[in-house]
């Protein structure tokens, strides 16, 4: 979290003051209660979605039926800005997870703030790389690990975005639904492994959530470092 509010790793966190006024001068406040779709995939693009609050998840269907979630978005993060930069339609369907508000951007003003804020379109350019480089560690850790590691990595991934504490503890709001979606599983393998031997004492499945007990056992259990931000 920096000074300003916002997360380092979100679009607004990259942003100095007088880029992040900018930016957020140019939207029209929107508040949207939770399960409700903001963008379909097939539709034309005419705005960004800032996300002020909140979460989002981005969800891409194909021809057999079949959906696969890309991501989370959150607070401070931006949304529908690829249609909007290609001149396209929409690659997902982005439904909201949480009451969630949002500054809705139309595109015209979008544009001419990343020509007038260089700045705001390196920070841009910086957050879609790294929604590629998690898009491609998501696909390797499929190839690469079972189940119980997949979903360790993954906890650990989303818990570095959000502020959540439930007794200290870091927590991940999403159903077991969607965690499956995630790592590309089955939602009975899921739940399986979340209360099998290698997670039930590390984590806690509860309604909507789970809580990262032991991050540093998750970390070692994921071959990852534990992230220090959920270490403090």
């Amino acid at each position: 979290m920096t000074s300003s509010g916002w997360h380092h790793l979100s679009f607004l966190g990259r942003l100095t003051p007088p880029a992040r006024n900018a930016v957020l001068r140019l939207g029209m406040p929107r508040t949207v209660q939770r399960d409700r779709p903001l963008m379909r995939q097939g539709e034309p693009g005419t705005e960004v979605h800032l996300l002020l609050d909140g979460r989002v998840a981005v969800a891409r269907g194909v021809e057999n039926g079949s959906v696969s979630l890309l991501g989370i978005r959150h607070r401070g993060d931006l949304v529908g800005e690829m249609a909007v930069l290609g001149g396209g339609v929409r690659t997902a369907t982005v439904t909201t997870l949480d009451r969630s508000v949002l500054s809705v951007i139309p595109a015209q003003p979008f544009m001419a703030c990343l020509r007038e804020h260089p700045e705001a379109l390196i920070a841009l350019n910086l957050m879609t790389g790294d929604r590629l480089s998690q898009a491609n560690t998501y696909r390797a850790d499929a190839a690469g690990y079972e189940v119980e590691v997949r979903l360790a990595r993954a906890l650990l991934y989303q818990a570095r975005r959000t502020p959540e504490r439930e007794d200290g503890s870091p927590v991940v709001r999403l159903r077991q639904r969607q965690l499956a979606m995630l790592i590309g599983a089955q939602e009975g393998t899921v739940q399986k492994a979340l209360n099998g031997p290698a997670l039930r004492d590390i984590v806690l499945c509860a309604r909507g959530r789970v809580v990262l007990l032991d991050v540093h056992e998750l970390a070692q259990l994921a071959e990852m470092k534990a992230p220090s931000e959920l270490c403090e």
